[in-house]
C-alpha cells in the first residue's frame, strides 16, 4: 500500500496552527480530536495512507471558506491543523496524478 509523506510546509503549518489553538482560551479553540491527530502526524512528518490524503483534501476544499491567514479564529486553527494550504496543494497533486 501507498504511502504519502507530508512536506515541510505542511508540518510548518500544523504546528502553526497547534500553537495557534494552545494560545486560545477553550472556547475559541479549533480542531476535532480527529484534527488534532491529524495535525499531530503532518507535524511530525509521518506517513500516511491515500485515504488520509482524500480526507485532507475533502476538508480543506470545504473549510478554506473560515481560513483567515494572519488571526488566531477556530477556522483558521482547525484549517492549519490539516497542514493549510500547503496540504490542499499537497492532496490535490497526489489525487490528480492518481487519474
Amino acid at each position: 500500500m501507498a504511502t504519502y509523506r507530508p512536506t515541510e510546509a505542511m508540518s510548518n503549518a500544523a504546528k502553526r496552527g497547534l500553537k495557534l489553538r494552545e494560545q486560545s482560551s477553550p472556547s475559541n479553540r479549533g480542531g476535532t480530536a480527529v484534527g488534532l491527530a491529524r495535525a499531530n502526524q503532518f507535524a511530525n512528518r509521518e506517513q500516511v495512507s491515500l485515504d488520509v490524503v482524500k480526507r485532507t483534501f475533502s476538508f480543506l476544499s470545504r473549510a478554506a471558506v473560515y481560513y483567515k491567514p494572519g488571526e488566531n479564529t477556530p477556522g483558521t486553527q482547525a484549517y492549519l491543523l490539516w497542514g493549510g494550504p500547503a496540504g490542499l496543494t499537497w492532496a490535490r497533486n497526489i489525487l490528480d496524478n492518481l487519474q
